[in-house]
């Protein structure tokens, strides 16, 4: 395995001249990710709030149980079948597999639209896991040929702006077009992706093609099973997997904490005397809570602003120490956020963290396509999926239930009620979610916002984020380990961390 990654590039090319040297095809797959990731988001949002809707406003009518089964088996289908697919994707063909891809996205996304039934709805889910897990390792092994040295920094910097402004655009077109019919949203999403079959047939360079029929298909999926042995490429994931069961947190947990916890009246207040809109008015009056899943927007927006600006100075260093740089700052930005009990300190929590994971996740992937072999791009690629699903799992099935019992509200509140305010375990089991609270600020004599104080300081539940963050850190500190581990076994075998 040739480890490019241990020194700075050998060519230091000003931020135009890493723009122009791009190839065509480096442009021709962002403009394909864009697409898809506008699909993508935009119904895996709106598929959250269509499953619950009731069959009345042409839901589902399902539960949040079922959600979770369905967005579960999606993500582990998505984010595991790609270490088996990058490697058919080079034995047959990046074109190809994009185009199988596309075709199974295509009749997923116009299923949901048609699917009025759990296990139809449950089918559509798993073929657009499957489409996308067909879609990533050749698309990222396409960029991955595409960049080199000296300007991988900025082009993985400006593939994941172009995730975020795809992912930023779809859900709001999809979020419009479901208030017309559902239906409308799913079959755009199924639509637009015939731009893509377009583009692909007529313009992507397939780099897969040298190599197509070296191996047979037994000997694809053998030697995807046997990629693990790269001992190094095998520490590597295994230190993520680890730093993304903190990062995932930000999505699985925070809206909660936030809904929970954090006062954010201040943020509506401030958007309706901005905006003048009579509906922010009506949202920041008596109190109101501004959303949580527009807040966490931050991200996103701070990622499409400066996340080249991010690219370029990282690409001044080494990918493994930028990405230490960013798993430290993401560890500062959940600290902030799981200590915030302010919408704007929250805010400002966010906003430290898109930081993080701008210097962090494209020099992650950066990483993973410098490393690989010419010849296995797509499977490397396809591997990198692996700490996210590992972190996102984890994030859902370990991180839950450690959030339920320290930092829950709704759990804390029950105890508090019995064993402070002396209620039975009979009279607290009756009341509601929304009843818990106001019930505490009744029994003290207290405003509901007093009453979530006390239970701050009673419990401190930003507990729940420090044990996130000692995981990221320790992931970080794993990362530094791992760097020096390179640089002497570089130097043991004579040569340098570049050469190895």
């Amino acid at each position: 395995m040739t480890d490019d990654t241990s020194t700075p590039p050998k060519q230091n090319l000003s931020f135009g001249q890493q723009v122009r040297s791009f190839p065509f095809a480096f442009w021709v797959a962002n403009v394909i990710e864009l697409v898809e990731r506008f699909s993508f988001y935009g119904v895996r949002m709106i598929a959250a709030v269509y499953i619950t809707t009731s069959a009345a406003e042409g839901g589902l009518e399902l539960t949040s149980t079922d959600r979770g089964v369905f967005f579960g088996t999606w993500s582990l289908i998505q984010c595991i079948l790609p270490m088996f697919t990058g490697g058919f994707s080079d034995r047959y063909g990046y074109r190809k597999s994009l185009m199988i891809a596309f075709g199974i996205n295509m009749i997923g996304y116009a299923m949901m639209g048609f699917t009025d039934s759990w296990w139809s709805f449950m089918f559509a889910c798993c073929l657009i896991g499957t489409g996308t897990a067909i879609f990533k390792p050749p698309l990222h092994g396409t960029l991955a040929h595409c960049v080199d040295e000296s300007n991988s920094s900025i082009g993985w910097g400006l593939f994941y702006q172009v995730v975020n402004i795809g992912g930023f655009i779809g859900p709001v077109v999809c979020g419009f077009l479901r208030l017309l019919s559902w239906k409308y949203a799913f079959f755009a999403a199924a639509g637009i992706i015939v731009v893509n079959i377009l583009i692909t047939g007529f313009f992507l360079k397939d780099y897969a093609e040298g190599g197509k029929k070296q191996k047979g298909p037994g000997k694809v999926f053998a030697e995807a099973i046997t990629t693990l042995k790269d001992f190094r490429f095998a520490i590597f994931l295994a230190i993520f997997s680890c730093f993304y069961f903190s990062f995932m947190q930000l999505w699985d947990q925070l809206p909660t904490f936030i809904d929970q916890w954090v006062e954010t009246n201040d943020i509506a207040t401030w958007v309706a005397n901005l905006t003048g809109m009579d509906f922010f008015a009506n949202l920041a009056a008596d109190g109101g809570q501004f959303n949580p899943e527009w807040i966490l927007q931050i991200d996103s927006v701070s990622i499409i602003v400066f996340v080249l600006l991010i690219a370029f100075i990282s690409s001044r260093f080494n990918p493994i120490s930028a990405m230490i740089v960013g798993m430290l700052i993401a560890c500062v930005g959940l600290l902030l956020v799981g200590t915030a009990t302010t919408g704007w300190a929250c805010c400002f929590g966010i906003f430290v963290f898109s930081f993080g994971e701008m210097a962090c996740n494209p020099k992650f992937s950066e990483y993973i396509g410098l490393m690989a072999p010419s010849d296995k791009k797509a499977l490397y690629m396809g591997y990198s999926n692996i700490p996210f699903a590992i972190g996102w799992a984890g994030a859902n099935y370990i991180g839950g239930p450690i959030y339920t019992a320290w930092s829950s509200r709704t759990t804390l509140a029950k105890d508090y009620l019995q064993s402070k305010l002396g209620q039975s375990a009979e009279a607290v089991d009756g009341l509601t979610q929304d009843q818990l609270l106001p019930r505490v600020a009744e029994l003290l004599g207290e405003s509901e916002a007093a009453a979530r104080q006390i239970l701050w300081n009673q419990y401190q539940p930003q507990k729940f984020w420090y044990l996130c963050v000692g995981v990221g850190i320790a992931a970080a500190v794993a990362m530094i380990g791992y760097h020096f581990w390179l640089k002497a076994d570089a130097a043991k075998r004579g040569g340098n961390a570049a050469s190895t």
